[in-house]
């Protein structure tokens, strides 16, 4: 056995550093633990949608773009201040954002772990491997190298067999993609003590998908990018984000991307919008204080004076949208103000603080979608995107949906 340590790389610094990672047998690239803050990137697209997709079009004001041209702390009170105040989901991963999800993802009523991570294991034969390369494997050739490149990858727990199974058939390289340092951290760590002989590299990245993937498609090997846990169901216009995916990808390369699936008709013996809704709102509260905790994380980098105790989280599913649909709803009459907005002028005439937003009892402030999606508005997603589905894995009771997508121009 080996001592291993932790890379996590900030993406400010990402080229330079994954060039020299590389695909290494039996190595687990290793340094300090050192974490940097990231600013958040657009996470919404504000390219016009195209007819097929706007009947589930709901556009929140966008996030900052990475270049910084837009302090992030104006961003965010900019979204506050509109005509439909918002909070980028960015913001529900802070430490202990992470933490309350994973808490979530233990609770009776979200299945959506579960069942993903079941339809994982029983297609993982079929997803270790490209298409053609069954021969190859079924004659006991060795395997071209692979990276495995997870967008909003979490602590890695859904993906670790599968990342470790793929090290024993070909030299592999991990590389998940997440905001949060500390569930990179958690991620890293489920291959820690590995034998010398295993054939892995584990390479994290804190920071955006857009910001993560310019690094990682530099990887000298074949790649599987994925997108899975349902997290491309938080993006207003799914297709623009596949569509980045897509602007890193090879002519050899694929996409993994696991989504939750609508409810079915009642009486059909599928998935019920009672089960979908109740995902999203736990008995034990624990999705509730996942939500409300976005707001302590505002006050922390916008200078405002949230208190949690004036809202209430609400998920309700939205049939024109395909989706659920999260809100903070006001229990009584707010008034959020912020010190981030005045002027050292304003500060010396004895006005610390300026206003932001007032809402009356019942308003809400947006906080994220989770979008559904059929097999077929999948296809259609993934087109529009300029890939095609090449083959898909459907969970019981057509519970979960794994689509893996290729690059029309094959």
């Amino acid at each position: 056995m080996t001592a291993r340590s932790v890379l996590v790389i900030h993406a400010g610094a990402r080229s330079a550093l994954l060039a020299r990672v590389g695909p290494r047998v039996g190595h687990y690239a290793s340094a300090r633990l050192g974490i940097l803050p990231t600013p958040p990137s657009r996470l919404h697209a504000t390219l016009a949608v195209a007819a097929q997709e706007a009947a589930f079009a709901y556009e929140p004001p966008p996030l900052s773009s990475s270049t910084g041209t837009r302090d992030e702390r104006e961003t965010i009170l900019d979204a506050l201040s509109g005509t439909r105040p918002s909070i980028s989901c960015v913001y529900l991963y802070d430490a202990q954002g992470s933490q309350l999800f994973e808490k979530i993802c233990d609770t009776e009523e979200y299945y959506l772990t579960r069942v993903e991570d079941s339809l994982l294991r029983s297609s993982a034969d079929a997803l270790l491997c490209f298409s053609g390369e069954d021969a190859q494997r079924g004659a006991g050739l060795k395997l071209p190298p692979m990276a495995w490149v997870e967008c909003s990858a979490g602590n890695g727990q859904k993906v670790a067999p599968l990342i470790l199974k793929s090290a024993e058939l070909r030299d592999t390289t991990y590389v998940p993609l997440d905001v949060s340092a500390s569930a990179l951290a958690v991620n890293a760590s489920r291959f820690a003590g590995l034998p010398s002989s295993n054939k892995l590299s584990v390479c994290p990245l804190v920071g955006t998908n857009e910001q993560g993937l310019s690094a990682a498609s530099k990887l000298d090997a074949r790649k599987t990018f994925m997108m899975l846990g349902s997290s491309l169901g938080n993006y207003t216009h799914p297709h623009t984000e596949l569509e980045m995916i897509a602007q890193h990808m090879g002519p050899t390369d694929r996409l993994l991307v696991g989504v939750d699936t609508p409810p079915t008709a009642e009486g059909s013996g599928g998935k019920t919008e009672a089960e979908v809704v109740a995902a999203y709102n736990d008995a034990q509260g624990v999705t509730s204080a996942f939500t409300l905790n976005a707001l302590a994380h505002v006050n922390r980098v916008a200078g405002t004076d949230f208190d949690l105790a004036d809202f209430r989280h609400v998920s309700e599913w939205c049939p024109e949208r395909s989706a659920i649909v999260a809100h903070v709803e006001a229990v009584r009459n707010v008034r959020v103000t912020s010190r981030a907005r005045v002027s050292a002028a304003a500060r010396s005439d004895g006005k610390p603080v300026r206003e932001v937003l007032r809402l009356r009892a019942g308003e809400r402030i947006f906080m994220e979608q989770s979008a559904k999606f059929s097999l077929v508005r999948m296809e259609l997603t993934a087109k529009l995107a300029g890939m095609r589905v090449r083959r898909h894995w459907m969970a019981q009771r057509n519970f979960y949906l794994i689509v893996e997508c290729e690059l029309e121009e094959r």
